[in-house]
């Protein structure tokens, strides 16, 4: 106050002075007017110079630019100290203080004091152009606060892309900073909005280091965040992130969000795989060694990265084109997506309608159709999570909610399987496993986990380089039946144009033939016995829970007959039978001696004639059964297919499912030539009384 007082003597002794005297003191000889003198008293001949704010240095004025004469803060606090109008408390600042010492800037082209510190003259000059000017320097500022570009002259690096707030973007209107915070062009934001120079006076500040008072003024949506495992101050209390402050500061956004030198985009603060793409800012932290590593992402879950989207889909937010990446599904920011589903506790675990779902994985499984559109009409099929006791076992066994992640691990796989095994069949069986569901696959099916050629190439399951054969093979889950797709099937017996099949097998069994093409020649013989409801495969054969493995051929009660061929066989050739017309009246051949295989006869194939054990086809010692002579599949040893008129055409010796016309090799490929006339008389029921 001394000082002060001093000073505004010379002040009033100064307005009493010719100027004259003034003009002849100045260094450069330059007229000066009566507001210079006010700061620069030296160069007033009357006064002491000693009593100078300004150091005595003999250099010209500058009127723009760095000044000659550096002025200390006592200079500039004489005026503002509170007395003078709309300057009080502006020199309060923590923020930009006198004497600060510059540790993370890089000052070009600013002054500093004589201890290399910055004072007010780093940013201020009385000097400046007009401040009324448009578009120009605001009152006494060295450089144009236009698009920061006062601040980045020493914050440089405060501004490189993707590592700081980002600048020059439009605030909406809904924000809720105080009504005098500073605005860019056009309402954009400035280094200014958030940072107050002077003091935090009416604007949104930030206390200690907690600034969710000052981001949630601008992104009040993202606050919905609290109490949710993404807010790390409650769900990981008192650990430290990567970049962020200790996650027990009570600043939800910090933990993730750096305002400046950040890691990437998002400014993130922690350590991002550039390998991971986007998607890497999530599986930071879900991964064996992350924050969230109880909550883990694996390459076995959904595929994220690489698969752009073919179609708009609006409920998600996706263009075409668009990558597929962990936000499409999920909103961080969000614990639930329609609000409805609020938490009650800190960590609460998620359900099917939360867990940062931007749409529920519910029974109508709104998120995964909302892409996977054309696997809806499983939800009216007897896989369906809505049947009765469905979803209450699979919640009581697995902890899994959803119409789909009944089946589907979204984030891992939905079972523990390993390289080997058949992902498919053992996904299958955890329902159809004799059990807990009447559709039950336990015994006698179709052989699996092995290759084969299939004319739509339909899938498998891979190992060693091949496809094997599996559940998936035939069977498509999300769709009960191609043939009747609409139908409200829910725990109806399925056959062969439902029962979720991938290729329908009605009216002709094109599923079958897909990889059974040989066997087409059935068709329009006597052995096709397509109804209504089955095609002509269905009859004999069934693809599960068989009577035998071989041939998997279908149950037939209490046939007559010896050999499961013979069962087979004379379950329809018998009095009772659909073949009740066509009887084996004749004795079947000798089954009490073993023979030996055209193969081991050295005369052809175990194909030609196949002899057979009590468990299906032998290449070397057997007996003869139905099918060693009788093909059921061809109705002419010449691959032709029975033309049918008014009735069907009756066999002869060359044909009636025959493997080889009989006067030829059928008889003599084991008992010689000779046997001909005796192969005659056999068949013959007259003839064989007769003679």
């Amino acid at each position: 106050m001394r000082k002060f007082s001093k000073f505004l003597a010379i002040l009033v002794v100064l307005n009493g002075l010719p100027a004259m005297s003034i003009a002849q003191h100045n260094p450069d000889g330059r007229k000066v007017s009566l507001e210079c003198v006010t700061c620069h008293v030296s160069w007033h001949d009357a006064v002491n110079s000693k009593l100078s704010l300004l150091p005595e240095v003999d250099a010209p004025i500058q009127l723009q630019g760095i000044p000659a004469r550096i002025p200390t803060a006592a200079m500039c606090f004489t005026c503002h100290d509170g007395t003078v109008k709309d300057s009080r408390q502006i020199f309060s600042s923590s923020n930009h203080k006198p004497g600060m010492q510059v540790k993370h800037a890089d000052i070009k082209g600013m002054p500093l004091d004589k201890n290399g510190n910055i004072y007010c003259g780093t940013c201020h000059t009385p000097h400046s152009l007009k401040p009324d000017r448009i578009g120009g320097l605001a009152p006494f500022l060295r450089k144009e606060k236009i698009n920061s570009a006062l601040c980045l002259s020493c914050h440089s690096s405060q501004s490189k892309n993707h590592q700081s707030h980002p600048l020059k973007v439009k605030v909406s209107a809904d924000n809720k900073m105080a009504e005098n915070t500073f605005w860019g062009k056009d309402g954009t934001i400035e280094c200014m909005t958030c940072h107050p120079i002077h003091g935090a006076k009416g604007v949104t500040g930030v206390i200690g280091k907690d600034r969710s008072e000052l981001c949630s003024s601008c992104h009040k949506a993202y606050f919905k965040i609290q109490l949710t495992d993404h807010d790390l101050t409650s769900s990981l209390k008192n650990k430290s992130g990567n970049i962020g402050p200790d996650l027990g500061d009570q600043d939800p956004c910090a933990a993730c969000h750096v305002s400046h030198a950040a890691k990437g985009k998002h400014m993130w603060a922690m350590e991002i795989d550039s390998k991971a793409g986007e998607n890497g800012y999530c599986i930071g932290c879900h991964s064996n060694d992350g924050l969230g590593r109880s909550k883990t992402y694996s390459h076995a879950g959904h595929p994220v990265s690489g698969n752009p989207a073919q179609r708009k889909i609006s409920q998600l937010g996706i263009k075409v084109g668009d990558e597929l990446l962990c936000r499409t599904c999920h909103d961080p920011h969000q614990w639930e997506f329609s609000q409805k589903h609020g938490l009650s506790a800190a960590n609460e675990e998620g359900t099917e309608y939360t867990s940062f779902l931007r749409l529920p994985d519910d029974a109508q499984g709104q998120l995964c159709v909302a892409c996977h559109t054309d696997q809806s009409s499983m939800f009216s099929s007897d896989h369906s999570v809505s049947r009765e006791g469905f979803q209450q076992y699979f919640r009581e066994s697995n902890g899994l909610h959803g119409q789909c992640t009944v089946c589907h691990g979204s984030h891992t796989e939905a079972l523990d399987i390993s390289a080997d095994a058949d992902p498919f069949t053992t996904l299958c069986l955890r329902c159809h496993d004799g059990e807990h569901f009447p559709t039950s696959v336990v015994h006698n099916n179709h052989p699996m986990g092995v290759p084969f050629n299939s004319t739509s190439k339909l899938d498998g399951y891979q190992k060693g380089g091949q496809t094997l054969l599996s559940c998936n093979t035939c069977h498509d889950p999300h769709k009960w039946g191609k043939a009747v797709e609409k139908s409200k099937t829910v725990d109806l017996q399925g056959d062969d144009r439902n029962s979720f099949l991938n290729i329908s097998n009605w009216p002709e069994p094109k599923l079958c033939l897909d990889c059974h093409a040989n066997k087409a020649t059935v068709l329009k013989t006597d052995h096709d016995l397509s109804d209504p409801t089955r095609s002509a495969c269905s009859l004999c054969h069934t693809p599960h829970n068989a009577e035998t493995q071989y041939g998997i051929l279908a149950r037939w009660g209490g046939s007559p007959g010896e050999s499961f061929n013979e069962k087979h066989c004379f379950s329809c050739h018998s009095k009772d039978g659909l073949a009740g017309n066509k009887l084996v009246e004749g004795y079947s051949h000798p089954r009490e001696f073993g023979i030996l295989s055209p193969a081991a006869r050295g005369q052809g194939s175990w194909l030609d004639f196949p002899i057979f054990t009590e468990t299906g086809p032998s290449e070397t010692v057997g007996h003869i059964d139905c099918f060693t002579c009788h093909d059921p599949h061809t109705w002419s040893y010449k691959k032709e297919i029975q033309k049918p008129g008014a009735e069907n055409e009756e066999g002869n010796d060359l044909s009636s499912f025959l493997r080889n016309p009989s006067h030829l090799t059928l008889c003599t490929d084991c008992h010689g030539e000779n046997t001909l006339w005796k192969y005659n008389y056999y068949h013959d029921p007259v003839k064989r009384k007769r003679y």
